[in-house]
């Protein structure tokens, strides 16, 4: 789901323009909001009971690496329609904050702004919006631009001159530059939000944004990757080490394995990545993952999608495109909490997501947005939502409910701001576990050799105290404490004696900042470089059939030589598991499972028994194999919260038809199947069976197929099953 997006002039004119997704279907909607004039609503009292307090394990492994923080890691949209956007008081708030990465020019204006004009083709560009504006902001802000080239509109000249401008003239030295903001919402899938002069009806005729959507549209994922090529090709002839970022949809969500059968008749990321090839070098993904209608709860427990999100994406990549996927960095240009989003859940989302995504190996992770105006209000917990999608007020009016002045922050503004307690570019991520799972944990060995843990506790009613243990480190004095309290707006600091426990209140977000060391005196190796996989294959012999190669750059020596390395299976919840202690930089692994995401990292030892900190993790998942006598296609025509609709094809590759079938599959946690058709359905768990119809029992030879179709339910996200068996035997994906 996009953001809603207001247009805010200092005039105290305010437009939106915002898109919904209703059952697949994208609305545009312009919406009026009056003048600021009403005070805002005072926030009762609270009369809730004292909160109860509960004990949660907290382990952390300081062997288990999750990479390095990134150095434009926590990002922030701007746009062109925001008078406020280069506000003198945007630079300090910005940096005070910890962001370091600056978006622009704002969503779907990317696809209609020409930034040589600083003019938005049907919008508004406010005063004092223009690129050099923006850029005076960046710098005094110390972030790095995320540029979105317009695609829409535009044409690769344009996208090389702004590069040229920028990276030559002005020797900005931006690094990371996406071709087109939403492309897949261009009409290619009855959804039509993103302009797009490309796209044209079956005369070759152009078809306007905002037309009746229809699936003849010419412009479907063939056509944007056809024409990527061609800017990827002129920008990086100016500027040859930039990252040129293609549009991907976001596994899980809509449209994502939705195909049409004239412009789409393979998934969008599978037809892009193709088409790119070795010239895929960054991905793009947006997250907006809980429908408004959500509860908090909902909301907050979204996040441990994250990582199933970046192994699918790493997956599409190795698979379709043939790259190795560590060398294409996926960068997550639009998020929000989307439910009761000036308020203290948005805090405890903004931190735990923006570790998540950061752990997980994403690039930068960009909030939507600097401002953006009030929407529907409400009271959360004794506080006023103005539902706005901004980080900071624009003053605006919803309801008769006036925000506050212009330039205040709201609640995620100081959930990012609690991650400066946790961690700085360049310091490690390591695993660390919760008991609870309303309890979120993340963990970072900082350069001093300290150690800082977040806990976000999101449960709104109990306090916690949370008994620590570790692994790999070891205190060395009192921790410092700091707290963002429930609906507070500075974060507080203590210090205390004990180094095993700390209390949590409810609805808070906690720093626990332990200095020590995970070694002696002697300098340790340094961390190996990230592992990479290849030879990943799998066979018809059975479901652990799955074979693989690890292969890593090899540790610098500390004081003394490297004797071998450990190599970690990483677990969920950032448990580890040594699997081999190899002497070399490789390892071949086997009895793999098809279908299962794997991750690893590694670790140098020295010959005094000295570890390194471990290298950044590899993930990969285990195909099915391409030569089964089967293959099978998993397509999603539709979704709606909380369900989808798809439809499965069973090809007979072999010289014989099958004569009686049943096809098995497992469905990822959280989908269900609700009914279906074509066949007898049964499900188990999370384990699906379909036998034949009586009229439809036999598949002919060499390429006759089969199609069955189900109604299913999901939690918020659906995922493609990893492998399907007819008869029991693996069929290859297709």
């Amino acid at each position: 789901m996009k953001g809603i997006r207001v247009l805010i002039t200092r005039a105290g004119v305010v437009r939106s323009r915002y898109s919904a997704l209703v059952a697949g279907l994208a609305v545009a909607v312009a919406v009026a909001v009056p003048s600021a004039s009403a005070s805002p609503a005072t926030a009762p009292a609270s009369t809730a009971a004292p909160a109860a307090t509960n004990s949660v394990a907290v382990s952390v492994n300081a062997t288990t690496g999750l990479g390095t923080v990134p150095s434009n890691g926590v990002g922030l949209n701007t746009a062109v329609y925001d008078g406020y956007m280069n506000d003198a008081a945007a630079p300090s708030l910005i940096k005070a904050a910890g962001i370091n990465a600056l978006r622009y020019p704002g969503g779907s204006y990317s696809d209609i702004y020409n930034w040589q004009t600083n003019v938005a083709q049907g919008g508004y560009d406010a005063p004092n919006t223009s690129f050099a504006d923006f850029m005076g902001t960046a710098k005094a802000a110390g972030t790095h631009p995320i540029i979105t080239a317009n695609y829409g509109t535009g044409t690769p000249a344009l996208a090389a001159a702004w590069v040229q401008n920028a990276n030559v003239t002005n020797n900005y030295g931006i690094q990371y530059w996406e071709v087109g903001n939403e492309v897949y919402g261009n009409g290619t899938y009855g959804a039509n939000w993103e302009a797009d002069s490309h796209c044209t009806d079956a005369s070759g005729k152009p078809i306007p944004s905002g037309s009746s959507p229809s699936q003849t549209y010419n412009c479907g994922p063939g056509v944007y990757a056809s024409n990527l090529l061609n800017y990827i090709s002129a920008m990086k002839a100016v500027s040859p080490s930039i990252h040129v970022c293609a549009v991907l949809t976001t596994p899980g969500f809509w449209p994502d394995n939705v195909t049409n059968a004239t412009t789409s008749p393979q998934p969008w990321n599978q037809t892009v990545l193709k088409a790119l090839g070795s010239k895929t070098d960054c991905v793009i993904v947006h997250y907006y993952p809980a429908p408004s209608n959500s509860t908090a709860a909902q909301m907050l427990a979204t996040t441990t999608d994250i990582p199933g999100i970046v192994s699918t994406v790493k997956s599409q990549v190795s698979q379709y495109a043939g790259v190795n996927p560590a060398n294409v960095p996926i960068v997550v240009t639009e998020t929000n909490s989307t439910v009761d989003s000036n308020t203290q859940p948005a805090a405890l989302f903004a931190a735990d997501m923006y570790m998540a995504w950061l752990e997980n190996g994403v690039t930068n992770v960009d909030w939507w947005d600097q401002h953006n105006g009030s929407g529907t209000p409400s009271i959360v917990n004794g506080a006023q939502d103005y539902g706005d999608f901004g980080m900071f007020s624009s003053g605006t009016n919803g309801s008769g409910v006036t925000e506050p002045p212009v330039d205040t922050p709201f609640a995620p503004y100081y959930g990012v701001q609690m991650l400066t307690k946790l961690a700085a570019p360049g310091d490690q991520m390591v695993g660390v576990t919760s008991g609870n799972t309303l309890v979120r944990t993340h963990a970072v060995r900082r350069a001093d050799g300290s150690l800082s843990v977040l806990i976000d506790n999101e449960d709104p009613s109990n306090s916690y105290t949370a008994n620590l243990t570790y692994n790999g480190f070891t205190p060395t004095g009192g921790p410092t404490v700091y707290t963002l309290a429930n609906n507070g707006k500075t974060i507080t600091s203590a210090s205390q004696s004990s180094t095993s426990s700390v209390t949590v209140a409810p609805y808070t977000l906690t720093v626990v900042s332990i200095p020590g060391s995970g070694g002696n005196v002697a300098t340790a190796p340094g961390a190996p470089g990230q592992p990479t996989v290849s030879n990943l294959s799998s066979s018809t012999s059975g479901a652990t059939s799955g074979t693989a190669t690890l292969t890593w750059p090899a540790s610098t020596p500390g004081t003394y030589p490297v004797a071998n390395y450990q190599v970690y299976q990483i677990g969920s919840g950032g448990s580890s598991t040594l699997v081999a202690s190899p002497t070399a930089t490789t390892l071949n692994l086997s009895g793999l499972t098809i279908g299962t995401a794997y991750s690893y990292d590694v670790v140098a030892v020295d010959t005094h028994g000295n570890p390194s900190l471990p290298s950044a993790p590899v993930s990969f998942t285990v195909p099915p194999p391409s030569n089964s006598s089967c293959a099978v296609h998993f397509a999603v025509g539709s979704d709606w919260p909380g369900g989808f609709s798809a439809t499965i094809t069973m090809t007979n590759k072999a010289a014989t038809a099958i004569n009686g079938w049943t096809l098995t599959f497992t469905l990822p946690t959280g989908e269900a199947v609700q009914s279906g058709w074509n066949g007898t359905w049964t499900q188990s768990g999370q384990n699906v069976s379909v036998t034949n119809a009586g009229w439809n029992g036999t598949i002919a030879a060499n390429g006759g197929s089969v199609a069955v179709g189900f109604n299913g339910t999901d939690t918020g996200q659906y995922q493609v099953p990893a492998a399907f068996y007819i008869n029991g035997s693996v069929c290859a994906n297709n």
